[in-house]
């Protein structure tokens, strides 16, 4: 199985890509993960280098990634796909292949803007669309939206969840929060990662029956 983590630009994407890896090895299930760094900046394998994880991360930065990587049988690969924006022969590559998108954004007009009315780039609904004539089933990729660095009771979480329903996009119920605890934890080893919310969405990703 192949989950794709992408964004417009930064929006949390290569942080809680790490961290939902390790809360995939860290659930009942013990998923054996295979990392893969298709970002330039090169920030995902660096950190599994430094953070010392105990899966691999290979660098995959191609336009080339659905033809030249070799998907290991039997385990969950996670993606850190390149910004759409600057990128997007590298985020068509991946959406070929992947089984799961999970669209990362902040509850916030930026982010927002970014994703579905962008000034010079092509809206990320289209994105997905213009996959489908390329993939094995016809379709667009299964795509979720994670809502990341959320400030607890603020209405931005409210207001941004339903705009994203009413533009056809489905929206995890887990959403990550503002915390220092991820902003600070990129080079350094991910401690914990089931017991914190990335183990909810784990569950969720589970229940909703989107692990294949």
């Amino acid at each position: 199985m192949l989950i794709a983590n992408v964004s417009p630009r930064t929006m949390a994407k290569t942080t809680n890509t790490a961290w939902l890896a390790h809360a995939l090895r860290e659930a009942e299930q013990e998923y054996e993960v295979e990392g893969f760094d298709a970002d330039h900046s090169k920030q995902f394998w660096a950190w599994h280098k430094k953070g010392r994880f105990d899966f691999e991360v290979h660098l995959e930065a191609s336009a080339r990634f659905h033809t030249d990587v070799v998907l290991p049988e039997g385990k969950v690969s996670v993606v850190d796909c390149g910004h759409s924006e600057n990128h997007p022969h590298i985020t068509d590559s991946v959406l070929r292949v992947a089984d799961l998108v999970i669209l990362h954004m902040s509850p916030t007009r930026a982010d927002w803007l970014r994703i579905a009315e962008p000034p010079d780039a092509t809206p990320f609904k289209d994105i997905l669309r213009r996959s489908a004539p390329l993939r094995a089933d016809g379709k667009p990729p299964t795509t979720w939206v994670l809502l990341n660095r959320t400030v607890p009771n603020a209405a931005s979480t409210a207001i941004y969840r339903r705009k994203l329903e009413n533009d056809g996009y489905n929206v995890f119920t887990t959403v990550i929060p503002r915390s220092e605890t991820f902003a600070q934890s990129m080079n350094f080893p991910v401690v914990g990662a089931k017991k914190s919310v990335f183990g909810e969405l784990v569950t969720e990703i589970e229940k909703r029956g989107l692990m294949l």
